[in-house]
Order: C-alpha cells, then structure tokens, then sequence
C-alpha cells in the first residue's frame, strides 16, 4: 500500500466515543496502540508507521496535544453546538406551542363543526318534508281535480248515450223535453274560453297546462279573494303604493305635492288613519330591507332621497342624483341593490336618440348598470319604462308604455337581458287597448297587473304565460281604474284605484286579503 493511498484511507473523520477501543489502535498495525500524530499527514500513528509508510515525517507526541485538543473541543463547543442547542431549543418549545395551540382549536372547533352539521342536516330534513308535503298537497289537487272531470266525463257520456237512444227509439214527446233539457244544461251555461279558464282557476285553484306543473316548476295558483277594507283618500291619481307593515301603507300621486301613510286596524272594514307626509312629487318610493329608510324618486329635482322613517319630516339626504334623467319607478332588490326606471324625457314621445332603460345601483348609492339595450340587435329595450319589480327567481319584470292607453310587460334577466315579454292574454284581439300602469307579484312569483281602463288585473306566471283576469267588473270584488298595486307578504293585496263613489274624483285603497 502507497502513502497517498493510506493517507487518503485514514483521512476519514468520523466522531467516535471515549468508550470505543477498537478505534483507539492503529487500524494497519494489529496490537499496535498510537503514539504520536503525523504532522504532515494530520493522522495519529504507531511506532510502525513511524518507520515505514510515514518515515521522514514530523510528528508531535499525543501529551502535547491534549492541551491543544482540548481548547478546541471547549471552543466549539461554546460557538457551535451550545449555540445549536438553544437555536433548536427554541424551535421545540415554538413547535410544542403550535401543537398546543392546534389541539385546542380543534377542541373547540370540532362542537362547532358537528353543531352545524346537525344544524344543516335538520334544515335538509325540515325542507325534505316541506317539499313533500307540497307536492303531496298538489298531488291531491291534481287528483280532485282529475276526478271531478272524470265525473263530469262520465256525465256527459250518459248525456249522450241517452240522446241516441231518445233520438233512436223515442216519441215526439221524449224528444221535445231532452231537447229542453239539453239546451237548459249546456246552452244557457256554456262559457266562452277566458270565461270558461277563469271559473276552472276560481274553483280548482289549478289552471290547465301543456306541460306539467308543480311546486317545483310554475304554480299557477289563483287565490280566492276577501274584501278586508276600502279607505277614501283624498289623491286624485295614485302613482305609487307600497306596503311597509300588515297594518300600514304608503301612498303618492305623482300630480299631488302629498304623500300618505295609511294605517289600517287589524279589525275589519275599520276606518284607517292617515298621516300626511308632504314631500313634494314622489312619483315611486320603496323601504329597504330592513324597513328603516323609505327611498322616494322626485321626478322634477333629477333626485332618488333617503329618509329616516323615525325622522320622516326631516329633509333626508341624495341617495343618487340621476343628473338628465327622470326617475320614475322603484324597487329595492332581494340583495339591497336599488333598481330604478329612468328616462330622459318625462314623457311617452321619445326619439330615436333618449336615453332611457333601468338603473342598477348599489347600497352606497353608486349607479353600476344601465340597461338601455338588446344585446343582439342594439335596440332599446323599453320604449318608456315606467314601473317594476323583482321576481323571486330575481328578474325584473318592467312596465313599458307605449302611449297613455297602451302598456306591456319587459322581463330582464340580472345582467340586463330580455327574457319575455307580456301583452294581452291569448283570446283578446290585438285591437283591443292594454293598459297596463303598475306591476307586483305574489309569493309564488305569479305576476299582477293593473289595467287601468279595462277596469281589471292580469294574472301571469313568472316565466310570462297568461293564468288568468281577475278582480273583474262583473266579479264579486271589482275595482274601477286600478293604478297602483302591491302584494305585501302577508298575502294582502293593496290596490290604489277610482273612488266608487260617483260623486268626487278621489281615489281609494283597497285591501283584499289573498286566501291559497
């Protein structure tokens, strides 16, 4: 063996105990024990090393290295392992508090997490028989209803089987009194179509459909009604009318400097007391969620104004300034954003170039959309929108006027999309004038619908299709030029209308309680 090649071979270091005797002999000499270290190969050596492989060397003797060795062993131990130990110290005690800490927080955590699962999983369970129980509800209908027609099947079945045996074998007599009895039985009570869908909607509650219809898609139910109250005011015209509480509602016209907060007693066909708010032209106003602030847009000043409705007489404050535009009609939505009709002109003759469509604005009074435009074609959407509301799937269903005695309905999606479009139940002549003023909608997001000339309200489902007319001239409750309407969620219905009293000119708030 070489000196380069042993010389490489013991150089590797490798920290050994006092206790281990094997290392504490020369590894190329059996029984040899070191005696000196060479100085220029830094290894510990034997009296035969000496002599050959590290003959010529320097060597110093181990009794004068210990000294040496032991100074160095002090200095790194103070510099480099005690140094370590605290830095690794620290380090544990920081880990054992992250565990520490980590455990508690899931001690607490893991009540809570198991809370709200119980929670949550009561909910499924209290919708689950919720839905199942409306659906079995509307199973039942649709199974009353089947049978009831199946009875009358059957009726008219008899009819004519005794009409062909009449006709077949019977006398002059027999003939002349089923022809009486007939003509007596379906002549005289033969409904035309719309007359004919409004008695089945009155008494089925149920309309007809082509497709399937339940609790989980359209629910096309017509409520039967119940006058709970009229109250005179003294409005010539009702722009607007919303409901704050089951006994209290808010009404305007907008030719009038005055608006009205109408109390009504829980007891029936009791007088109301009013409370004269004077705020100048409101044309529309809405309270926000959590009924404390009433908004109210003033049409001649370009303003939509916040009040306090603890301090309702005071002067409010700018909730928007629309700048050129007028504001008309007003909704707060589901989320607390504000949808307001806007329009450059106060006025149904517009031009190709006024601007008008649906402002978007947020909570803080920040404008965030106008939705003027169809998307594909670039056309304005409305002619002249006056008045909305937000359906509960969250659509807007607009009234847009075409002229004083002509109206329809514009359904826009959240991000300003046309979605239908309303104008006149299927068996009404296109001649004949809708004059649809103001909208609201029910709990099932069934649409109503004042036309004001024809004396009556539309009933539509939420996706546009056409249930039925209610609150007819020739119906148990009527009203006379319905204008401003609102369904509160009590089931009431509010309607702003002509006062029946022949004498003035005054209008009347009705209160017609909504039984499903």
């Amino acid at each position: 063996m070489s000196h380069e090649q042993t010389s490489d071979f013991v150089g590797d270091i490798q920290l050994l105990t006092a206790d281990d005797e094997e290392h504490e002999k020369c590894q190329f000499h059996t029984g040899q024990s070191f005696t000196a270290s060479c100085s220029q190969c830094d290894q510990l050596v034997c009296l035969k090393c000496i002599v050959s492989t590290h003959k010529g060397h320097t060597f110093e003797d181990l009794g004068d290295l210990i000294e040496v060795s032991n100074k160095m062993i002090v200095k790194i131990k103070a510099e480099n392992i005690e140094k370590r130990m605290a830095v690794l110290m620290k380090e544990s005690e920081s880990a054992e508090k992250g565990v520490k800490k980590i455990q508690e927080l899931n001690n607490l955590t893991e009540p809570e997490i198991q809370g709200e699962y119980l929670s949550c999983m009561e909910r499924i369970d209290k919708d689950r028989d919720q839905l199942i129980m409306t659906l079995e509800a509307d199973l039942k209908r649709a199974e009353e209803r089947q049978k009831k027609v199946l009875e009358k099947l059957s009726g008219v079945r008899k009819d004519l089987q005794t009409t062909e045996n009449v006709q077949k074998d019977g006398n002059t007599v027999q003939i002349i009194q089923l022809c009486r009895k007939l003509q007596s039985k379906y002549e005289e009570n033969v409904q035309g179509p719309l007359e004919e869908n409004k008695v089945i909607a009155r008494k089925s509650k149920f309309l007809a459909h082509d497709k399937h219809s339940n609790v989980l898609g359209e629910c096309p139910i017509v409520p039967e009604f119940e006058l709970y109250g009229v109250y005179q005011i003294s409005l010539a015209t009702i722009s607007t009318l919303k409901n704050l509480l089951e006994d209290e509602t808010w009404v305007a016209g907008v030719q009038s400097p005055l608006t009205l907060r109408l109390h009504v007693p829980h007891s029936k066909n009791k007088s109301a007391i009013k409370y004269k708010v004077n705020k100048g032209f409101v044309y529309s106003l809405a309270f926000t969620k959590e009924n404390t602030v009433v908004l109210m847009t003033f049409v001649s000043i370009h303003e939509i104004r916040a009040y306090d409705l603890q301090h309702v007489d005071d002067k409010g404050v700018v909730f928007v300034d629309t700048r050129k535009l007028f504001p008309l009609g007003l909704e707060v939505s589901q989320n607390g954003d504000v949808y307001a009709c806007a329009s450059e002109r106060y006025s149904k003759d517009m031009s190709a170039n006024t601007e008008r469509g649906i402002l978007r604005i947020s909570k803080t009074g920040q404008v965030l959309n106008f939705f003027q435009f169809e998307e594909v074609v670039g056309n304005f959407i409305f002619h002249y929108p006056s008045c909305l509301t937000e359906n509960i799937d969250g659509s807007l269903c607009v009234i847009d006027r075409h002229s004083h005695f002509s109206g329809r309905v514009v359904a826009l999606n959240t991000f300003g999309k046309k979605i239908f479009t309303y104008e006149r139940p299927p068996s009404v002549s296109a001649k004949e004038e809708m004059d649809l003023k103001y909208i609201t909608r029910d709990k099932f997001g069934n649409l109503l619908i004042s036309d004001c000339i024809n004396n009556r309200v539309h009933l539509i489902s939420k996706s546009g299709m056409f249930i039925s007319l209610i609150l007819c001239p020739d119906e148990e409750i009527s009203v006379q030029r319905p204008e401003a309407l609102h369904v509160d969620k009590f089931d009431n219905l509010w309607i702003g209308c002509r006062s029946q009293n022949p004498n003035t000119l005054t209008c009347q708030v009705m209160k017609i309680r909504m039984n499903y």
